[in-house]
């Protein structure tokens, strides 16, 4: 690092002494780019004529050129869909000038397109699109608007390679934290519980934003911690020193749970204070508001525990098969949620010359979910003989416990982020910095209570009734069936009673488990930048370097009072007496399956809470703090880096050179958790094989690694609308934090034991990419790439059974995050948006736009199967949609396919969770009623396609779930 800082110093040394001359013959210009109603034009190229010296605008509308020679200039601005303006510009050496251009529509695009909502908002975006010098998608905040899309990970879907689960981003098929997550450049820190790398993005709404841009091969001057890309949400400031208002209100409906919808949206910025150095206004204001309330929820089937056991036919003892997989616990979920979200962003900036501005953004988001969740347990058991065979195909069990459950769950997620940014020019050199920090915090609260029946197990009492040995007490008629159900055919006798094995009767409750935890994460990150235009020759070249800090800290921990409780079994809390339903639905996943019976939420917390019953309540001090100890980490990392780049543009081919380098320095903290059998202790929830007592060691690891990142990227403009550009860049990720931690966790009921790895290593990869864009003049583009990535020491979620016959836990489930050896990804995207102005008549304000990507991966574990596909790589992915869009009406439907893809490598390909591909359809609409006025509705989800998760084959059903379709109108106001 040290060679590094002394090698730019050096080098600017070298740039400054060489240019003093030099600058003496320049100046600069700066300004505005705007339309002839005043609104400013991100990504319009200005450059001087007869040179390579050019720039873009910025968000704002603002460019700045220096270095320009004195005298009298041509500056010639382009813009996507204007007519190109051509003006003399007189420039003063050593001063800077202000120059602002209007343009008009281009005559080709009045008489072929309507510049609509649709059409202006993809304009902005290609605009930026085109002036990036590395490969970049803007989604505009009018494209935003385009789209029923209320949260960021749903308004990036549209994007090609891009794939979410609705909160988590994958770029061209890498795991989610090979993604960085900015905003306004810099890193937002995750809270998740599951210790991911990155915020979840459907708590940020989209509709605060100003702009959503999806980097694919990064820049020196960016982070390198970020194999696939980088997403950076901007935050607009204001512009005019007119005000501008903004005011959206709507309401909508779930038709799932049968509730209510209804969201506020409301903006202002305006400039102020007016003076001779600037007189766009010192100040800028700009501030967005937004409230969404949904009530919705979903219903699920989970079967998250396969193994396999031996297959016997019943009615001949016969061995069917030694390894046949079995669902061993499968669970009916039923959750409604009313999730309150806020989002806000304020923008200050100051200007006291147009040379220099300094900003503060806020932005602020909160998002907080009350959810009632009813789940329905049934465990199939093995009783020592394997599972059996029945004449009619079911598989019969000699041992079955079904299980009812409620949860009182509240999910408060909080992250504010605080840039000061700063930036001036002097001479031809353009400086900036500034201070960053991000606090993301998670506080969850679940109060879980459950009811069980008696275990029916052959061989065994109930009631002082012994079960004969051999005996098939239930069966699951059909354990390859999506809507997997379970029956009894044993009936009681004798003391056992003559209600039913599940009757509500034999239910009463047993635990109460408190699983309240809470999660952070803070970045602090100072930055410093300078750049200084300035030529090789007849060339224009920009050399640009600069440093950073940053300063992170993931935390997790368990909140005091968190306790789990053992409850004796009495009449007063037999499910009986604490009922809610009977049946709670009879429509339960799509109308496949009744729910069945459920519990009072109220009624129970009120036995719970009433003194007379706590005779029956024991605090189970072993569970309590195994959940304490086990779920706490620490991880704090610091990263220092610097870099140096130069770009220089050949008339029509640009070369960017140059490289980064990351010192990474951490400290891991957590604890191994390691219970065992206690013959002293008590046994707390009866079973005395069970283990009662454990011991809890911290441990701590820390470490230090240093990444050199070199990049080099080109782009040919081979017209003024068609570009070749490609890329060779290197980039690091590192793992989920809590797949870091040397932690030690067990858990006995289920057999599992899940291990933190602080030896998993970065993965660091080297990237191709090579793009090819024709920009349409009816505002469009057709566009299509190929990439490939050679990545080692990937990480992956491994889940096998320990086969160590010395071993306490051999036969177990582990599950660990391990390296892989090396994945190769090779993938190919292709754009066609595009006005389809050469249809006759009314059809001509068809707007179609469109990406397809695909991928192909392929990975080597260090396990014994050999190459997988890398996990979160789905192979296509796609988004179509047609818009019938004019200045007053815009009807539009759009499709979102996912391809299927690995969740979670197990030991062998039987072992693998898939997540099944999907489409998803959406309409929208809007209707302009009177100037500044718009009337406007959306369908989310119309076709309510399922969710399905598989265990190695799509046979074996993992998870399936249904979320309903939602329903939004409203009505908005723009002044």
């Amino acid at each position: 690092m040290k060679k590094l800082i002394v090698s730019l110093l050096l080098f600017a040394a070298v740039i400054a002494l060489s240019s003093s001359s030099y600058a003496q013959g320049k100046g600069n210009l700066r300004g505005i780019v705007k339309d002839t109603a005043g609104v400013v034009l991100p990504g319009a190229s200005v450059t001087v004529k007869g040179s390579t010296l050019g720039t873009a605008t910025n968000l704002n509308g603002s460019y700045s050129l220096q270095g320009v020679p004195a005298g009298e200039v041509e500056i010639v601005v382009n813009y996507l869909g204007f007519a190109t303006l051509t003006r003399k510009v007189t420039i003063v050496a050593e001063k800077t000038i202000t120059a602002d251009f209007t343009l008009k529509e281009s005559s080709v695009t009045m008489k072929s397109v309507v510049i609509s909502a649709v059409v202006g908002g993809q304009q902005r975006a290609l605009n930026q699109q085109k002036m990036a010098d590395n490969m970049m998608q803007v989604v505009s905040a009018d494209q935003i608007g385009r789209f029923p899309d209320p949260n960021v990970a749903d308004a990036l879907k549209r994007l090609s390679g891009v794939t979410t689960n609705g909160k988590d981003v994958q770029l061209r098929g890498t795991p989610a934290n090979f993604t960085n997550i900015n905003v306004n450049g810099e890193q937002v820190m995750s809270s998740q519980e599951e210790g991911k790398r990155n915020e979840s993005l459907d708590v940020i709404p989209s509709d605060i934003l100003a702009s959503l841009e999806v980097q694919k091969t990064l820049l020196p001057s960016n982070d390198g911690d970020a194999i696939a890309g980088v997403v950076n949400m901007r935050t607009a400031t204001a512009r005019s020193l007119s005000p501008k208002l903004s005011l959206d209100l709507g309401s909508g409906y779930n038709w799932l749970r049968e509730k209510t919808i209804y969201n506020i949206r409301a903006g202002f910025s305006q400039r102020y204070l007016p003076t001779d150095k600037n007189p766009k206004g010192v100040l800028g204001v700009a501030a967005n508001y937004s409230y969404l309330n949904t009530n919705n929820g979903y219903d699920r089937l989970e079967a998250e525990a396969w193994e396999p056991y031996t297959l016997t036919r019943k009615s001949t003892g016969e061995v069917v098969s030694e390894n046949t997989y079995i669902p061993t616990d499968f669970r009916y979920r039923y959750q409604s949620r009313e999730s309150k979200r806020h989002g806000a962003v304020l923008v200050l900036d100051w200007a006291p010359v147009e040379n220099t501005k300094f900003t503060l953004s806020s932005v602020y988001n909160n998002r907080n979910d009350d959810d009632l969740r009813y789940r329905n347990r049934y465990r199939f058991r093995d009783n020592g003989k394997g599972f059996f065979l029945m004449d009619d195909g079911s598989i019969g069990s000699e041992r079955m416990r079904n299980i009812v459950q409620v949860s009182d769950q509240n999910e408060k997620i909080r992250n504010i982020n605080l840039n000061l940014d700063g930036e001036s020019t002097m001479g031809s050199w353009k400086v900036d910095g500034g201070a960053f920090y991000n606090k993301s915090k998670r506080d969850y609260t679940s109060q879980m209570m459950g009811f069980q029946g008696p275990e029916w197990r052959a061989g065994k009492k109930v009631n002082g009734v012994t079960i004969p040995a051999g005996t098939v007490v239930g069966v699951v008629p059909d354990i390859y069936s999506k809507y997997l159900t379970s029956s009894y055919l044993y009936q009681p006798t004798g003391n056992m009673g003559p209600d039913a094995p599940d009757a509500i009767s034999r239910f009463n409750l047993y635990t109460v488990e408190n699983n309240d935890n809470i999660t952070e994460g803070t970045n602090f990150t100072l930055r410093a930048n300078a750049s200084k235009n300035y030529f090789i020759g007849k060339f224009a070249s920009t050399f640009s370097f600069g440093a950073k800090g940053k300063f992170m800290n993931n935390s997790g921990y368990i909140p005091d009072g968190t306790w789990t409780y053992s409850v004796t079994a009495n009449n007063a809390n037999s499910l009986s007496n604490l009922l809610y339903k009977d049946q709670l639905s009879t429509s339960f996943l799509n109308d496949k399956l009744p729910f069945g019976m459920t519990a009072d939420l109220g009624k129970t917390q009120a036995y719970l809470a009433d003194p007379a019953n706590s005779a029956q309540i024991e605090r189970n001090d072993y569970f309590s703090n195994t959940y304490i100890d086990g779920f706490y980490y620490d991880a704090g990392e610091d990263v220092v880096s610097g870099y140096v780049m130069n770009k220089i543009q050949m008339n029509k081919l640009m070369v960017l050179a140059g490289a980064r380098v990351e010192r990474t320095s951490v400290n891991y903290k957590a604890n191994i958790v390691t219970p065992f059998v206690n013959p002293n202790a008590p046994v707390q929830g009866g079973d005395a094989t069970l283990y009662n007592d454990y011991t809890s060691t911290p441990v701590s690891e820390k470490l230090n690694y240093t990444k050199f990142l070199p990049n080099i990227q080109f782009k040919y403009d081979m017209t003024d609308k068609t570009i070749f550009r490609f890329a060779w860049t290197t980039g690091y990720s590192r793992p989920n934090v809590t797949d870091l931690v040397p932690k030690q966790n067990i858990s006995q009921d289920l057999q599992r034991v899940t291990l933190g790895n602080p030896d998993l290593k970065p993965a660091y990869a080297n990237n191709l990419d090579l793009l090819f864009e024709r920009y349409l003049s009816n505002v469009g583009i057709v566009s299509g790439g190929v990439f490939y990535k050679h990545i080692g020491n990937f990480q992956y979620l491994s889940e096998g059974i320990l086969d160590e016959p010395g071993s306490d836990y051999n036969g177990w489930q582990v599950i660990k995050s391990m390296n892989g050896d090396a994945a190769k990804v090779y993938g190919a995207e292709a754009t066609i948006n595009a006005s389809l102005t050469f249809l006759p008549w009314i059809f001509r304000n068809l707007v179609f736009t469109s990406n397809y990507t695909y991928i192909h991966s392929k990975a080597t574990t260090s396990l014994e199967r050999g190459s997988t596909r890398l996990p979160g790589q789905a192979q296509n992915t796609g988004n179509f949609a047609l818009a019938y869009s004019t200045k007053k009406v815009t009807l539009q439907a759009s499709m979102n396919y996912i391809g299927s893809y690995i969740n979670a490598l197990g030991s062998n390909s039987e072992r693998d969770i898939w997540q099944e591909g999907r489409w998803q359809l959406d309409l929208n609409g809007n209707v302009r009623l009177y100037k500044g006025i718009t009337v406007w509705a959306e369908l989310m989800n119309v076709l309510d396609n399922e969710y399905y998760n598989y265990f190695g084959n799509k046979d074996r059903i993992y998870n399936l779930q249904f979320n309903g379709v939602n329903g939004r109108l409203g009505i908005s106001y723009r002044f």
